[in-house]
């Protein structure tokens, strides 16, 4: 039976994460903001080189190019430090960038399910209450991540490595990444609700993630799932007014499937405030803000810590319930 309610408890908090951003549509636009800029570091990234592209002479981005003295082949100028460091900038930047969005999200989402009718400056404000600390994070999201990547990288362009052994190496990143993922799922919740640091926010956050685990994986499951069904519907719009205007159809198409992965990765984000909530009082949130009543403050105003929590609540996070 427990496993059945954790998969029932799952489904309904994937429904209502997407009920949350229906509810506050405020909510996308942090999404596509975060997107936008995003991709705008990702263009600054790239744009040395193309420049390097466009230009014969001498770039701060690339050595000069060789020539291979056996084949007489001409060989790319190889990354100069200087270029490395941007890419690292870039990167950090873009990390910083999506934990602010996230916890304007978090914030924003965490305030409905108490009760509260957020406003669209309202994860804004929160977010920027906290933003010494969103700082530290992304760097250290970021530094992690891109490491991670970069392992990962390794190990598929070795060419010269045992198969085995390389698959013993994905498998191995991939339990760390698991692991990373676990260990960092309630983060922001910590950071912007509770007025945590990093260390802080870790180890609590680690601590909530055992309580809900379950509906964590099966959560993002039936976000997954709304998606695809969300999908294969738009497609079959899309291509109904296909048949009669291909140019409208593939519009149609587009802006379906585009607003649906905005929120479905709106969603995504919604849902570590469902949980959130959930792992703190045990109680199923809802709309309404009558799953719980633990925080009475909006976000950015100083929190009170475990001290509005009841002596039930506590023994069920404590496991002694």
């Amino acid at each position: 039976m427990g496993f059945f309610d954790t998969i029932g408890r799952g489904w309904t908090l994937s429904k209502l994460s997407f009920s949350v951003v229906k509810a506050d549509p405020e909510l996308l636009l942090y999404t596509f903001l975060s997107a936008l800029m995003v991709f705008a570091t990702i263009g600054a990234a790239s744009y040395p080189v193309y420049e390097a592209d466009q230009t014969t002479e001498n770039h701060w981005a690339f050595t000069n190019e060789k020539t291979d003295p056996q084949t007489g082949e001409s060989i790319g100028g190889e990354m100069t430090d200087a270029y490395m460091a941007w890419i690292f900038v870039t990167y950090m930047i873009g990390s910083i960038i999506v934990v602010f969005w996230n916890t304007a999200i978090i914030a924003s989402a965490h305030e409905r399910l108490t009760g509260g009718d957020p406003t669209i400056m309202t994860g804004i404000r929160a977010a920027f209450s906290r933003i010494h600390i969103i700082i530290l994070w992304g760097i250290i999201a970021g530094t992690v991540g891109l490491l991670l990547r970069i392992a990962r990288d390794s190990v598929q362009k070795n060419s010269k490595g045992h198969p085995a052994m390389k698959m013993i190496a994905m498998i191995m990143l991939f339990l760390v990444e698991v692991a990373w993922w676990m260990y960092t799922f309630f983060i922001i919740p910590m950071i912007v609700l509770e007025k945590k640091g990093v260390r802080e926010g870790l180890r609590d956050g680690r601590a909530l993630f055992g309580k809900t685990w379950g509906e964590n994986v099966t959560s993002g499951l039936g976000i997954g799932l709304i998606t695809v069904i969300g999908i294969v519907i738009s497609l079959g719009i899309s291509l109904l007014i296909y048949m009669i205007s291909p140019e409208a159809g593939i519009i149609v198409g587009v802006l379906l499937i585009g607003g649906l992965i905005l929120w479905a990765n709106t969603a995504e984000v919604v849902v570590v405030a469902a949980l959130y909530e959930f792992a703190k009082t045990g109680k199923m949130p809802n709309l309404n803000g009558n799953g719980s009543r633990f925080e009475e403050a909006l976000p950015w105003e100083s929190k009170s810590g475990w001290a509005n929590e009841t002596a039930e609540n506590k023994a069920w996070r404590d496991g002694t319930a």
